[in-house]
């Protein structure tokens, strides 16, 4: 028992803080989150306008070559946190690849009868798959490459300092340090039921699994009652106040921001041009 109590206890905690550990331990730590916000922002927006599966592949490119070479990010952790999303994006996508007709098209390269109806893979539902795909899956690289390079509270000031909402701002800083409370009392909970093999059999674990989902929005319910009541008695008047840090970009990195934003510019006007005019 007191292995799988730790055993459980770690990974938990690697869950909560892993995220939070690359972008500490990132060798563009120190640069400015303004570039960084601009890059990402900047390949996410060229993903969602410009559909075409070069320019997603070449913005994912950019961005895994900057994730792993630049910021020197492990492949393993890189793997990890990429398993999730990409599971999401491939049961999104995979309906495009699979086509049910009547009649058994010549194009199709993989087909199965079953009874009257035809199901298989024709050239155009694989191109569809694999454009959405690329799209997608660019889209969040986008976004990997801020979580995994900015830490969140860094993040946040630089949000305050462009002029978002404040009471945005706010809402996202408490909601992102409630994942960590919610985080720990869910493992505290599941500790506590596996020391009482409540997870022995297939019955105890749903039992136990709606127990410990019943009894966090309880206790994490009265956990940020508590937290508010202790924000109110230091001060708090509806701003949080965070420290102003100072950055080191270096001029490399602003020319190479530069750089890629004009290719990919070209590339994607060019790709689009030839697409209206094929």
């Amino acid at each position: 028992m007191k292995g799988a109590h730790s055993h459980t206890h770690s990974h938990t905690n690697g869950g909560k803080i892993m995220i939070d550990e690359i972008a500490y331990a990132s060798a563009l730590r120190q640069t400015s989150p303004f570039l960084k916000i601009i890059i990402s922002c900047y390949g996410l927006i060229v993903c969602l306008v410009f559909k075409i599966c070069l320019v997603s592949a070449l913005v994912l490119f950019c961005m895994l070559f900057a994730i792993i070479a630049i910021s020197k990010m492990r492949w393993h952790q890189m793997i990890r946190l990429l398993k999730i999303p990409l599971s999401f994006i491939l049961l999104g996508c995979i309906m495009l690849l699979i086509v049910f007709t009547k009649d058994a098209e010549q194009s199709m390269f993989v087909s199965f009868p079953i009874g009257d109806w035809y199901i298989g893979i024709t050239g155009r539902s694989l191109s569809q798959f694999s454009e959405l795909f690329v799209r997608c899956f660019a889209a969040v690289s986008c976004m990997f490459f801020l979580s995994t390079t900015t830490p969140m509270t860094e993040l946040f000031t630089a949000l305050r300092r462009m002029h978002f909402p404040s009471f945005l701002v706010e809402i996202m800083e408490l909601v992102y340090r409630y994942i960590f409370v919610l985080l720990e009392i869910a493992s505290q909970i599941r500790n506590a039921q596996e020391c009482r093999l409540g997870y022995a059999t297939l019955k105890t674990s749903f039992y136990s699994a709606g127990q410990l989902i019943a009894n966090l929005f309880i206790r994490a319910y009265k956990q940020a009652e508590r937290t508010y009541m202790a924000m109110e008695s230091r001060g708090y008047t509806g701003d949080l106040k965070t420290l102003q840090l100072s950055y080191i970009t270096k001029p490399s990195q602003i020319m190479i921001s530069i750089v890629y934003i004009l290719c990919i510019t070209v590339i994607a006007v060019a790709c689009h041009i030839w697409r209206i005019g094929g």
